[in-house]
């Protein structure tokens, strides 16, 4: 059977088992009025009327019988309750012998032991009822947890098996039948049998009253007053005559209203306790869900106020990185600077800025950071902070050596407390209005600095370099500086890799192809336009801006300066 909810054991109250004393009441008093109407008439009382009740009887019993066997054998794998099992085939083992039976006692046609002054049927009686108090039996005093080793197929194979060893019995050995019957009534030995059973079910009772104080499951209940109905037609058809006898319609009548009780019992149990079941699931899955729901919504809710805290602090986070970069660039007769800038819709860590040394040199930065948010902000803030505090460190002529200003970066990087995965990218350079030469070294800035010509010729310059990340107790990276002579009119645009690598909707990328095709193309025009030219080409054939698009162009305009001019 399903394992019920254990309940803790309850004081005794004779209410529990009101149900079960008037059971027993009426049975009790049932079989005081057969006795005193038997001492009335003198002897047994016989109706031959009754005969084709007690056939009607016994057909509706083994309706029932069959029906339970067939709840239990379809539900077997989704209960797999070997006792249940044992019961399900115990009724069909008897089910089959009250067939035998009923078959034999209504003298069907070709069918062996036909006939009511043959034994035969009252062996298969009694072979039935050893068969339904068996089952009933062992379902009570198995254990509820153990392995069942043995599949439905097999356990109906041995039914079957049992059921054919029963029919040769009965009809290779007539003296069993003269053992159990005789003309007249039932030989002391099948009074035997059916005190045994009788016994049985009397036993059965108080396992499953016991067990029901125990548990308090209502099963438990029904099925001890079925057991008690089962003991009383026990009783009633030791002292049966003939199948006329009052006792035997007495007798069925009480088995089939005992196999209602178990139907109904084995109906709860094999197909309607399970639906219930499913169906109380079903409403604690629906508050469940609800409360869930709710849980949710008010998860959703606490996040989103999180969530507008963080795009708050993003945003300062952004105004503070935006206010980093500068607004105005130095300009003189000789040289010109411009930037253009396109922010990625998340906070990014490009970063650029041109600061002049002295009257002859400008220092020129560009890079970019890992990650983004505020974690990439903050490290734009570092390397603006880090190379204008280098101006008091090395001295003006310190920050005209680049492969210095990057030393010291990297060992500044090294000695603060940032995480290993973070690093800055970047190119620090110097140019010369004096001698035209632009000295840099690169910090690892994935991109190559472009050179325009006058004529519309590009030159890429050399980019390699070591990052500014947390390897200073692994490497010591040697910065080296590289020059190019600048002429009137050249132009040198230095970039970050948001601007090749954005994307249109077909995933391609801008690509630096791309990039000096349009600046040969407008070789011609200033720097100003030339760079607003490349920001709106971007911004055409990107389908999303993912990273900060970032652009520095130094523009070569007089001759160089000497003393003289």
């Amino acid at each position: 059977m399903i394992k019920p909810d254990a309940r803790s054991n309850e004081r005794w109250d004779y209410r529990h088992f009101l149900q079960v004393f008037c059971v027993l009441l009426c049975c009790v008093s049932l079989f005081a009025v057969l006795l005193l109407l038997e001492n009335n008439h003198d002897g047994h009382i016989t109706i031959e009327s009754l005969a084709s009740w007690y056939g009607w009887l016994v057909f509706t019993s083994l309706i029932l019988a069959f029906s339970i066997f067939l709840i239990i054998y379809y539900t077997y794998y989704q209960l797999l309750d070997r006792r249940l099992a044992v019961v399900g085939f115990a009724f069909f083992v008897a089910g089959v012998f009250d067939t035998l039976h009923l078959m034999a006692y209504l003298d069907v046609p070709g069918f062996p032991g036909a006939g009511t002054s043959s034994g035969k049927p009252v062996t298969y009686w009694l072979l039935a009822k050893i068969a339904y108090a068996a089952g009933l039996f062992l379902m009570t005093v198995m254990p509820e947890k153990g392995r069942d080793r043995l599949g439905r197929q097999w356990k109906l194979v041995i039914s079957l098996l049992v059921i054919l060893a029963a029919i040769v019995l009965v009809n290779t050995v007539p003296r069993l039948t003269d053992i159990i019957y005789v003309s007249g009534g039932i030989k002391t030995a099948g009074k035997i049998i059916i005190a045994v059973v009788a016994a049985v079910y009397l036993h059965c009772a108080c396992s499953a009253a016991a067990t029901y104080m125990k548990k308090r499951d209502s099963i438990y209940k029904t099925l001890s007053c079925a057991f008690i109905i089962m003991f009383f037609c026990q009783l009633v058809t030791i002292g049966i005559t003939g199948m006329q006898d009052i006792r035997n319609i007495l007798g069925c009548s009480l088995k089939f209203i005992a196999f209602v009780l178990f139907f109904n019992i084995f109906y709860i149990q094999g197909i309607r306790q399970p639906y219930n079941l499913l169906s109380k699931a079903k409403e604690e899955l629906k508050e469940y869900a609800s409360e869930l729901d709710r849980l949710v919504d008010k998860r959703t809710h606490e996040l989103k106020k999180v969530n507008e805290r963080l795009v708050a602090d993003l945003e300062v986070a952004r105004g503070i990185q935006q206010a980093m970069l500068p607004s105005v660039l130095p300009q003189t007769e000789f040289v010109s600077f411009v930037s253009g800038y396109l922010p990625a819709e998340n906070l990014s860590g490009d970063f650029y800025n041109v600061i002049r040394i002295d009257d002859s040199n400008f220092g020129i930065y560009i890079g970019d950071v890992s990650g983004h948010g505020v974690s990439a902000a903050m490290l734009t803030i570092f390397t603006f902070q880090k190379i204008m505090s280098l101006m008091d460190e090395i001295g003006k002529e310190g920050m005209t050596i680049p492969s210095m200003v990057l030393e010291h970066l990297y060992d500044a990087f090294n000695s603060a407390n940032f995480s290993e995965e973070l690093y800055i990218v970047l190119i620090y350079g110097v140019y010369n209005v004096e001698t035209g030469i632009f000295s840099y070294a690169s910090g690892g800035l994935n991109t190559s600095p472009l050179r325009l010509r006058p004529d519309g010729s590009i030159q890429e310059l050399d980019s390699r370099g070591f990052a500014i990340c947390r390897l200073g107790d692994l490497i010591k990276p040697k910065f080296s500086n590289k020059q190019v002579m600048l002429f009137p009119g050249d132009k040198l645009i230095l970039y970050t890799d948001g601007l090749v690598e954005s994307k249109n909707s077909e995933k391609k990328p801008y690509s630096k192809e791309r990039l000096k095709s349009l600046i040969s193309r407008y070789h011609n025009w200033d720097a100003k336009i030339m760079t607003l030219k490349i920001l709106e080409d971007v911004k055409q054939y990107s389908e999303k801006i993912n990273d900060d698009v970032t652009i520095l162009t130094l523009e070569v305009s007089r001759p160089f300066y000497n003393e003289y001019s």
